[in-house]
Formats: C-alpha cells, sequence, structure tokens
C-alpha cells in the first residue's frame, strides 16, 4: 500500500491536531504523548470538521458542535449524539515527517 507524505512531525501540536488533505478526504492528525494517530476530520453526527469544532481531552476528541466524543485511537464513539465510530488512518513518522497509508 503507498505511503503519502503528510506533513512534519513538528507541525502537529502536543496534544491538538492538524488538519491535512488527502485526494479530497480531510483528515486529522493528532499528536498525543509525543505518538500520531489519524482519523477523519468530519464527525460522524452531522458533518462538523473537527479541526474547526473540537476540544481534546486527553485521548478523547469532542466535537463541540453536538457534543459527540470519540476515541482518538480507535475512533469509537464514547459519547453519543454520534452512533458511527470516526474512520482511523494508519500513520507513521519517518524521520521527522509523518506518512499515511492510503
Amino acid at each position: 500500500m503507498p505511503r503519502i507524505r503528510v506533513c512534519a512531525y513538528n507541525e502537529v501540536p502536543e496534544g491538538g491536531l492538524k488538519k491535512v488533505k488527502v485526494d479530497e478526504q480531510s483528515i486529522a492528525i493528532y499528536k498525543l504523548s509525543g505518538a500520531i494517530y489519524a482519523t477523519s476530520n468530519v464527525c460522524t453526527h452531522e458533518g462538523c470538521f473537527l479541526d474547526e469544532n473540537h476540544v481534546i481531552h486527553n485521548d478523547l476528541v469532542e466535537c463541540i458542535c453536538h457534543g459527540s466524543q470519540f476515541e482518538i485511537k480507535t475512533g469509537h464513539v464514547v459519547l453519543p449524539p454520534a452512533v458511527v465510530s470516526l474512520p482511523i488512518y494508519k500513520v507513521e513518522v519517518i524521520g521527522d515527517e509523518i506518512f499515511l497509508d492510503k
């Protein structure tokens, strides 16, 4: 599976997220305790963009549009109204760069 460079490691704030675009998909890249994770940047409840409407609580991202919360590492819903998990993506840090499996 081809890998695509999405950003530099230091572009993602610790405890925060950075939005990237891969093809037409909006993806959120997170840094938690130095580890990198990736989910869809689009909340599964009503399509709000997480990079514009979020609060991160430890390893959860909350979409502040309607309060849905998701596990960043797995994408699983932990607090409705969303009922569908966020799609997750496999990421790899090579040197100072972050790559996503496409």
